[in-house]
């Protein structure tokens, strides 16, 4: 049987469905293309609105095929019909499955049953990453309960994976030709606090620095809360985490933040900003930011846009505020009108691009290290990052040389524009960092 799949939404997301397609016994066979397929597994976000409607025009899309072939299997997983089980198979009662479960294990349960595809042996992943990099998820759920925040309500509480296992991955990864690791969580920064502080996030991240094979180790979904010395401690000084932390702040403005239910006000945000920049040499920021959330005045948005003039961020992504039912948000009024909230957003994106231009001009002529992540013959270059850019979201750096998908090679930058480096390899580096 031929089993495609599309993947939305968060690196999460993704690597859920990489265990489902794992767990597969050998008669199934994964194709690119859903037209080539008997199968479609269609794994859905449902985080905000626009992550909504992508995961429905998918699921449409898919039913059009079964509509010429009624033989053709439509499943739908993820976070769409963990939130919507009721109203999803009221209006697309076409989907053969939908499978509800925020337990990933019972899912991978429910999916083998209906397939029914024997069990294996050992369970693996089939990454849908490239071969060099991959995912790794160190929990589900969350219990910050920001107050515009729709995860608690699909995913539940906060629950961390055993240390054990995730240790086990991350070799079992590392031993199949992964090279950087990426760190992913609601809040990656609470690891082990629901497990009574047995082991944190600095222990894991000790150990993981052991792991042989891996050589960029990078922590995303930070919480500006959940910082402490002993973290950032543990981030300066091991050799194989990358200088790059992901620290979504939303907002500065102290009534905001209050009214978001963020737990940390702006005065702890700039402190924290401080120490980290002061600790770790050469670290990029990346951070996100909401624009439009209810009672947001022009002060307050002002507010926002001087701090990020002052921090000037390395990355940042801005959003324009969703009004999500069964938050504790979704009882303010929506008071910012959407045409504002997108205005708001452009505003940022138009500073943080010449925030962005200009530190990449700061590296012409400088040698860094850059990972390789596609190196296609029809390309005129290959595309890689550096240890400042995670995959897929920040920034790139073209390369006119020859060079293999997965290696890491010193580069000397020739050129620059907002959001990308373009260079030349010098060498390739035998060291990682």
């Amino acid at each position: 049987m031929n089993i495609s799949y599309i993947s939305l939404g968060c690196p999460k997301n993704e690597i859920d469905l990489e265990y489902i397609l794992g767990s597969l016994d050998n008669s199934f066979h994964i194709v690119e293309n859903f037209d080539d397929a008997d199968v479609v597994i269609i794994n859905t976000c449902a985080f905000i609105d626009p992550a909504k409607q992508e995961s429905i025009d998918h699921i449409l899309s898919a039913l059009q095929k079964k509509k010429n072939n009624s033989d053709f299997k439509v499943l739908v997983s993820g976070c769409l019909p963990q939130r919507y089980k009721e109203e999803l198979s009221k209006e697309i009662p076409q989907v053969d499955e939908y499978f509800y479960s925020n337990d990933i294990s019972l899912t991978i349960q429910q999916v083998r049953r209906y397939l029914k595809s024997e069990s294996k042996k050992s369970e693996t992943r089939v990454q849908i990453t490239p071969q060099h990099y991959a995912y790794l998820k160190i929990a589900d759920g969350c219990n910050n309960r920001c107050s515009y925040c729709a995860i608690p309500l699909i995913k539940g509480d906060y629950k961390s994976r055993p240390y054990r296992k995730i240790l086990d991955e991350a070799c079992y990864l590392a031993d199949n030709g992964v090279k950087e690791l990426l760190l992913v969580a609601q809040d990656t920064t609470f690891y082990g606090r629901d497990l009574g502080n047995k082991k944190s996030i600095s222990d894991l991240l000790v150990s993981l620095n052991d792991i042989e094979g891996l050589e960029w180790i990078r922590l995303l979904y930070t919480h500006p809360a959940h910082w402490d010395d002993r973290l950032i401690e543990t981030a300066a000084g091991l050799d194989k985490i990358v200088k790059y932390i992901d620290l979504p702040i939303q907002h500065i403005s102290d009534t905001v933040l209050k009214r978001m239910g963020r737990k940390v006000n702006s005065t702890q945000i700039k402190t924290l900003i401080e120490k980290l920049r002061k600790n770790i040499p050469d670290l990029a920021l990346r951070t996100s930011v909401i624009t439009g959330f209810p009672g947001e005045t022009e002060k307050e948005f002002q507010e926002l846009l001087a701090f990020i003039k002052t921090i000037k961020f390395e990355r940042l992504g801005a959003f324009a505020y969703s009004h999500e039912e069964n938050t504790r948000a979704y009882e303010f009024d929506d008071d910012v009108p959407r045409k504002e909230k997108l205005r708001r957003q452009q505003k940022i994106m138009e500073l943080q691009s010449q925030i962005s231009y200009m530190n990449n001009k700061q590296l012409i002529g400088k040698t860094i290290n850059v990972m390789i992540d596609e190196n296609e013959e029809d390309q005129d270059y290959a595309v890689g990052r550096t240890q400042w850019d995670s995959p897929e979201i920040d920034n790139t750096v073209m390369i006119q040389s020859e060079v293999k998908a997965g290696e890491i090679y010193q580069v000397k930058i020739i050129s620059a524009d907002h959001y990308d480096l373009y260079g030349r390899v010098e060498s390739l580096n035998k060291n990682g960092m």
